[in-house]
């Protein structure tokens, strides 16, 4: 059986796979979830900067509770922190999957990570600095509404800084571990992953398009869940 480490994207916690790791675990599977620094309910870092070094070793942290290797997903803005964990993990992680993820090349930061004809992101920008969080709704595909209350309750501002560095991608081991790539349908095309796509297309690597908004881990759950036991 597979331990999965559930990385979640911006604005939420590890709560945002509450949804869906029932569903893995009850294929007789693991599930890591963690909750990136910062991201906390009621977080005591908020205006304090925060590095992306922190959410990396949230996520190595998980890693190494593990003797075995583990699958990592990234959804969102977790693909520019998975990214990054690879190049310090690659020997304990079996497979990646990125669902609708912002994945960076060496040198880039999380800020860049934009379709193309997107504004530039402004100058002196403050890692201090956290992103409010928008509610979620019928726009965005969340047609429950217990469930759009669940996330809305929940959300959280997303801090800055880990999106301000630029990454460092040196590691030939990190281009090693078996990736796939998940884009959602609906999933509108001013967002970061869609820069992945893009570039996914121009170099000819395969992906696959699910149907469904861009929060389909939680709106679509058991889909996604399918999806994920296909990758052990």
């Amino acid at each position: 059986m597979a331990t999965f480490v559930l990385v979640h994207g911006a604005f939420r916690g590890g709560w945002a796979w509450d949804q869906l790791a029932p569903l893995l675990t009850s294929a007789g599977h693991s599930v890591i979830a963690p909750t990136l620094t910062g991201c906390e309910p009621h977080s005591d870092r908020v205006g304090t900067a925060i590095g992306l070094g922190e959410w990396v070793a949230d996520v190595v942290s998980a890693i190494d509770s593990q003797n075995e290797s583990v699958v990592l997903v990234a959804h969102s803005q977790a693909g520019l922190v998975c990214r990054c964990v690879l190049e310090v993990r690659a020997e304990k992680v079996s497979g990646v999957v990125y669902l609708d993820a912002a994945v960076p090349r060496n040198g880039e930061r999380g800020v860049d990570l934009n379709p193309p004809g997107s504004p530039a992101p402004p100058e002196n920008l403050d890692p201090a600095m956290s992103i409010p969080a928008r509610p979620v709704g019928i726009e965005q595909g969340f047609l429950n509404e217990s469930l759009a209350d669940f996330v809305n309750t929940r959300l959280v501002p997303t801090p800055l800084g880990p999106s301000l560095e630029p990454v460092v991608l040196e590691n030939p081991a990190a281009n090693e571990v078996p990736a796939r790539y998940v884009f959602f349908s609906d999933t509108p095309p001013t967002f970061p992953c869609q820069l992945t796509r893009i570039r996914l297309d121009e170099s000819g690597h395969p992906y696959e398009v699910m149907t469904g908004p861009h929060d389909s881990p939680l709106t679509n759950a058991m889909t996604v869940a399918e999806l994920l036991l296909k990758s052990v």
